[in-house]
This record gives structure tokens, sequence and C-alpha cells, in this order.
């Protein structure tokens, strides 16, 4: 479980110095990235204790659901409706 963290941590730490580089500043990317991070590395801080599963699953289903409001405003201004 424990790696699951650490290898979340620098996958994190790596995104955002990389983020940064590039200069962008738009929420919707960073966001949509970090939600990807975050269900790549789910799996594999699985099983967790009740209390925290539905915590952490919580957090992950609000995450998604952010992402697909990102997603759907991205995909409705390119098709400029």
């Amino acid at each position: 479980m424990r790696t699951g963290y650490v290898a979340m941590v620098i996958i994190s730490g790596l995104t955002s110095a990389f983020f940064i580089y590039l200069g962008v500043s738009t929420i919707d990317v960073v966001v949509s990235v970090f939600t990807l991070i975050y269900w790549a590395v789910a799996p594999y801080v699985r099983p967790l204790p009740k209390p925290l599963g539905l915590v952490h699953m919580g957090i992950g289903l609000a995450l998604l659901a952010v992402f697909g409001y990102f997603v759907a405003l991205r995909v409705l201004s390119i098709l400029k409706l």
C-alpha cells in the first residue's frame, strides 16, 4: 500500500514540475491530469480499511465528475455549441 502512495507523490511532483516548465496555468488541464494520476495509482493502494476506503472512493468519484465536466466543456468548445 505504501508503494502506491510513494508512486503517486513522485508522479505528481514530476507532473507539477513539468506544468511549471510549460507554463500551464489552466485549472482544467491540471485537474484532469491529476485525476488520471489518481485513478492510475488507486488500484495499488487497495484494499483500504472501511472508513478510509469510502473516503478514498468519494474523492475519486468527485475527481472523475470534475474531469468529465472539463472534458465536456472542451468538446463543446471544439464543436462550437
